[in-house]
């Protein structure tokens, strides 16, 4: 995967914050406090990195979420709703595979179909991956079978691995 990167301008940086305002008030103040903001292009759509942190990707799709290296920092840990998985989840959902009911030993926060939810392991409490949700957090609770969430960004995909030596 192949990286174009430019720096914003303030204009452009003003547009991005109006449109992250609703969705991640936090991200936007990380994003106007950073001294250097880049936009990069990947196969896949945009990532927006701030000061050398990889912080947002922008799908073609126009679908938008945190990313993982934004997240494992512990003062944007509680932005998203968390769903807690097994340890024995933990390898397949970091080779790519969407959650499943049964892995899932927690819901935390409340969030609607198709919100944007982090999943973390249950030993460490870390950020393993972003998924989108198949379900509301109530139905989530209640199932016990099934895909739940569907695996957006996770640990060692072509993200991860593109943009890991900055962060």
């Amino acid at each position: 995967m192949k990286i174009k990167r430019h720096i914003l301008s303030k204009k452009d940086r003003k547009a991005l914050a109006k449109e992250l305002e609703s969705k991640y008030p936090r991200l936007v103040k990380f994003i106007r406090k950073g001294e250097k903001v880049e936009k990069a292009s990947v196969e896949t759509g945009t990532v927006i990195i701030v000061d050398k942190t990889p912080c947002i990707a922008i799908e073609r799709s126009g679908r938008i979420y945190p990313l993982l290296f934004i997240l494992l920092k512990p003062e944007y840990q509680d932005i998203l709703p968390k769903v807690v998985v097994d340890m024995g989840a933990v390898p397949h959902i970091a080779n790519g595979a969407d959650v499943m009911a049964p892995g899932i030993t927690e819901v935390r926060g409340d969030f609607s179909k198709e919100d944007i939810v982090v999943v973390v392991d249950e030993r460490h409490g870390k950020p393993i991956a972003v998924c989108s949700a198949m379900y509301s957090s109530d139905e989530i609770r209640n199932m016990r079978r099934g895909k739940v969430l569907k695996n957006l960004h996770y640990v060692g995909d072509d993200l991860w691995n593109l943009f890991k030596s900055f962060a």
